[in-house]
């Protein structure tokens, strides 16, 4: 399937930020130099796509746009990295038309997803003085479905950040007066977590993987989730002392898959860490709840596998539920910003030691779950699928399914490691 770039403009705010909010310092947590895609596909089941002009659709998308960059200021600016702030200057947001020869059902009906073709439908930039930090394509599909793509800076924006903004252009896109509806997001984190060159994080950029990566993606639906917590709940012997979630259970899952992997790869078991990052929102004494930016801390739940016979997967959901509820924990007793400071910036050097550890292997996760991607409304009902783009570095990224009770979960492995992984008896057992 080919798709073509038909239009490229700049899209600004319709009102110009005013001087005193045109510097926005980036915290301590706006470390991430990579971009970020998220695509959202809409069939033409619904009448309201199929009946309409493309190109009055793709005018009304660029006025509600224009409208809600009012408010999310910051992602019309651009990022200085020697002063390590953004000039929310209204040089505005990069926005795409394209069109494409075939039918979305292609996309959405194809196993093993087709992802080169999903790559051509998310803009692509690389970090820079005059990049734009997000960046928006609206693709046409010939049966009249649509999918937008969405690529964001990770210095200005995290999943829920983004996840606000893109259903905060669906209001404003969906109702009259839309933008009335949208509670105004606020930027003040810098002045919770200001950067310092004596505490700077030394994040680099996801490096590239010497070996091929291959992507697989792993869908659990609602029976699996309640076969997989009973096992865990009914095992006496786990220590589990809570009723599991979605991302717990199906975490420890994958976990034990990816140590059983190593184990084959090595000839022993080898103790292992698996990272996840723990959102600081309605966790904290202070008032995050409509605070834009990247407000999370990492948690690390470790197995030792010193005096293990055996995987259980009951053991690896306790001691992800016991590593989230010290994070609360630790959260709850943060009641104020140098003690919540103190909390981020331990969790940050915590987890870089453990990436040090040479013989403990680390796999990272990131979980996209609960985030509200699939209320995005642009009055043509939700999303028939919200996907993301393969990152070319060793990683697991959850999403929910558009039924909201299920996982769909985005492994990205060394090709060898995933051949390993889809033969795993729990895998086989759990995944749809």
């Amino acid at each position: 399937m080919e798709v073509q770039i038909t239009s490229r403009k700049l899209i600004k705010p319709s009102v110009q930020t005013p001087p005193h909010l045109q510097i926005l310092k980036l915290s301590i947590l706006d470390q991430y130099p990579y971009y970020v895609p998220n695509i959202f596909y809409y069939t033409n089941a619904n009448h309201e796509i199929e009946n309409i002009n493309t190109q009055k659709l793709v005018e009304q998308l660029e006025k509600s746009l224009l409208e809600v960059l009012t408010l999310f200021y910051p992602l019309a600016g651009r990022f200085i990295k020697d002063k390590l702030i953004v000039d929310c200057n209204d040089d505005g947001v990069e926005f795409l038309e394209a069109k494409a020869d075939g039918d979305l059902t292609q996309i959405l009906q194809q196993e093993p997803k087709p992802y080169e073709l999903l790559r051509r439908l998310v803009p692509s930039l690389a970090e820079s003085a005059t990049s734009p930090l997000l960046a928006i394509q609206v693709n046409i599909f010939k049966c009249g479905g649509l999918a937008i793509g969405v690529l964001n800076s990770h210095r200005i924006a995290g999943r829920w950040t983004m996840s606000r903004f893109i259903n905060a252009w669906a209001t404003t896109h969906f109702h009259d007066q839309g933008i009335s509806k949208v509670i105004p997001p606020t930027f003040v984190s810098p002045f919770i977590f200001p950067d310092s060159s004596r505490l700077r994080f030394p994040v680099p950029p996801p490096r590239m993987a010497s070996k091929k990566i291959v992507t697989k993606i792993f869908r659990f639906d609602r029976e699996a989730l309640k076969k997989l917590k009973s096992e865990v709940i009914s095992d006496a012997d786990s220590g589990v002392k809570h009723h599991p979630s979605r991302v717990e259970v199906f975490s420890a899952l994958i976990w034990k898959a990816l140590i059983s992997v190593a184990k084959e790869k090595h000839g022993y078991l080898r103790s292992s860490s698996m990272s996840l990052p723990f959102n600081l929102r309605g966790k904290v004494g202070v008032p995050l709840d409509n605070q834009c930016g990247n407000l999370c801390r990492p948690i690390i739940a470790r197995f030792d596998a010193k005096n293990q016979s055996k995987l259980v997967l009951s053991e690896l959901v306790s001691l992800i539920g016991d590593a989230k509820r010290r994070a609360s924990s630790e959260c709850v007793n943060a009641i104020n910003i140098p003690e919540m400071f103190s909390m981020v910036t331990n969790s940050f050097a915590e987890m870089f030691e453990e990436l040090n550890k040479s013989e403990v292997d680390i796999f990272r996760f990131t979980s996209w779950c609960r985030v509200g991607l699939y209320e995005v409304n642009f009055g043509w009902g939700k999303p028939a699928w919200v996907s993301l783009v393969p990152p070319n570095i060793e990683l697991t990224i959850l999403n929910d399914t558009k039924s909201g009770d299920g996982i769909e979960a985005w492994l990205n492995l060394h090709e060898k490691d995933m051949i390993q992984l889809q033969q795993d008896p729990d895998i086989m057992a759990f995944t749809s």
